[in-house]
C-alpha cells in the first residue's frame, strides 16, 4: 500500500484542471501582414514593450477605465421617444424642431437594425418585428450630426 501512495502523491500535480476563461466577448482579425485574437475577460498573460509602445495581452487591467459616451449637441433640441420600454410602437417626437431628419436604430451589438426619415413632428416605428432586448436610437440632422441618442428597451 505504501508503494502506491508515493506515486499517487507525485502524480497529483499533473491531475489538475487547466485554466479556463469565462469571457463576455472576443474576436479574431486578420489583414495582409498581421493577425490578432482577443478575449474580453482574459487575465493578463504577458506584456511586451518596444520603442514607446506597450502591448499587454489580456483585458483586466486595474488602470483601464474604458467609457463610451453618447454626447448630444450643445444646441437645445427637444426630441423625445416614448414609450420606453416599448412593446409595439415607438414614437419619436421631434416637436417643433426642423433639424431632425433621420433616425438609425442599432442593436446591442452595434448592428444597424433599421433606418428612416423623420417625416413629421411624431414618427412611429413598428417594433414588433425586433427581438426583446436593448437598442440604441440616434436622431440625426440634415448635416449628419447626432442631435440626440436614446437607449431603447424592447419587451415582448
Amino acid at each position: 500500500m505504501r508503494n502506491m501512495i508515493l506515486p499517487l502523491l507525485l502524480a497529483l500535480p499533473f491531475a489538475g484542471v487547466a485554466q479556463q476563461v469565462v469571457s463576455g466577448g472576443g474576436g479574431h482579425h486578420v489583414n495582409a501582414t498581421d493577425a490578432i485574437s482577443y478575449t474580453i475577460g482574459e487575465t493578463v498573460i504577458n506584456t511586451v514593450s518596444a520603442s514607446g509602445t506597450t502591448l499587454t495581452q489580456g483585458f483586466n487591467q486595474p488602470w483601464a477605465d474604458i467609457t463610451t459616451l453618447v454626447a448630444d449637441t450643445e444646441e437645445a433640441v427637444t426630441i423625445t421617444v416614448y414609450p420606453n420600454p416599448v412593446r409595439h410602437t415607438l414614437h419619436i417626437d421631434a416637436g417643433s424642431t426642423t433639424q431632425a431628419q433621420r433616425y438609425f436604430l442599432h442593436d446591442a451589438a452595434g448592428r444597424l437594425v433599421t433606418e428612416g426619415r423623420i417625416g413629421s413632428s411624431i414618427t412611429e416605428l413598428d417594433m414588433q418585428a425586433y427581438a426583446s432586448g436593448g437598442y440604441f436610437l440616434r436622431v440625426l440632422s440634415d448635416e449628419n450630426t447626432t442631435l440626440k441618442s436614446f437607449k431603447i428597451s424592447i419587451t415582448h
